[in-house]
């Protein structure tokens, strides 16, 4: 059936609980359940043969997973800005405005630095360095060791018969989540609306999980669109996946899967993809403050301008120098005095002399 539209409001809501030392499982749900209604007043759940259904657009706020629940905010504001600069005037006596040219390379320079800098820190562009949606990665994680889990020849079951139509687009997100974390993921998709309980999802993971794997390095996922906008998910963690798997990292999934889950341009398959491959990247390192950023930043426009200040003030007094030497080479000698004359002739002979 695939991603449903419907005109139900509400927020998305996490819950779940580990079970004690060993496999861990639980449950969430997202979507929100506003935006358009492909049905009418009520909806309806699924397409219709190979039709993909709209789906609301909502945003997810940030907050803490299980055992907490946390409230998503709705709507998601978006804005670009461009600056630009004005041109320096051409410097007096045929200056080409080297003051200009020379802070505008200290700011490349900085600005490369910078973002070398940055760079290391940078878990992906679709991440990007400000998501606020998006739970901050707080543990430092190792990836399990290779061979911890037994890999499979597909990543995903599609029940429903409507969401998987792409598997290679799905299977290369998993895949790259396995890549950064060692663990193997795995999307059970469920019929639209045939479970609307995380909780029921939750034990229905745990279930399948014994059903499906042999070893305790997989992530289950158990997916079920209400056929209403909206979603629930169920999960299940292999006791040796926990240590990658963590509650953090299942809340960081999450958001990933109710962002994607609203963005219209995604197929049903690169939700899942995307959702699993920028967790695996976000989850593997710790997120930096947004302050560090706005810091560094700081210091490079301030670098910047004192830099510029500098080159511009030793231009101007090098302009004001050239400037005194020609009004004195432009002076007639009637016009000095016979005591500035006789200074002049003593200046010049004891430069003289000293030669």
């Amino acid at each position: 059936m695939g991603r449903s539209g419907g005109g139900r409001s509400g927020g998305g809501s996490r819950g779940g609980g580990f079970s004690g030392g060993g496999r861990s499982f639980g449950g969430f749900s997202g979507g929100g359940g506003h935006g358009r209604s492909a049905g009418g007043p009520g909806g309806f759940g699924g397409g219709f043969g190979g039709f993909r259904p709209p789906r609301p657009h909502v945003h997810v706020g940030g907050g803490s997973f299980w055992p907490f629940m946390a409230g998503y905010g709705l709507g998601r504001g978006s804005g670009s800005g461009r600056g630009t600069g004005g041109s320096g005037g051409n410097g007096s006596g045929g200056g080409c405005g080297c003051g200009s040219v020379i802070a505008l390379i200290a700011v490349i320079l900085l600005l490369t630095t910078l973002f070398g800098i940055l760079g290391s820190g940078v878990t992906s562009c679709s991440s990007s360095l400000f998501s606020t949606d998006i739970a901050a990665s707080t543990v430092a994680r190792e990836p399990l060791p290779a061979g911890a889990a037994q890999t499979t020849s597909t990543h995903y079951r599609d029940e429903d018969g409507g969401w998987i139509y792409d598997a290679s687009a799905l299977e290369r997100g998993m895949r790259a989540f396995y890549d950064e974390t060692g663990v193997e993921p795995f999307v059970y998709i469920l019929p639209n609306g045939s479970v609307t309980s995380p909780t029921e999802l939750g034990n229905m993971a745990n279930e399948l999980y014994d059903e499906l794997f042999d070893d305790e390095a997989h992530f289950l996922l158990v997916f079920c669109d209400d056929g209403q906008g909206s979603f629930n998910c169920g999960y299940a963690v292999g006791s040796q996946a926990k240590t990658v798997m963590d509650d953090e990292a299942v809340g960081i999934l999450a958001d990933y899967l109710d962002r994607y889950y609203a963005d219209m341009s995604l197929s049903e398959e690169e939700i899942f993809a995307r959702a699993f491959e920028d967790t695996g990247e976000r989850i593997m390192s710790k997120t930096t403050s947004p302050v560090v950023y706005v810091a560094i930043c700081a210091a490079v426009v301030i670098v910047a301008a004192l830099a510029y200040t500098g080159v511009k003030k030793y231009r101007a007094s090098k302009e004001r120098e050239a400037k005194r030497m020609q009004d004195v080479l432009n002076t007639p000698l009637e016009s000095f005095g016979d005591s500035d004359l006789e200074d002049l002739e003593k200046k010049y002979s004891d430069t003289s002399g000293d030669d």
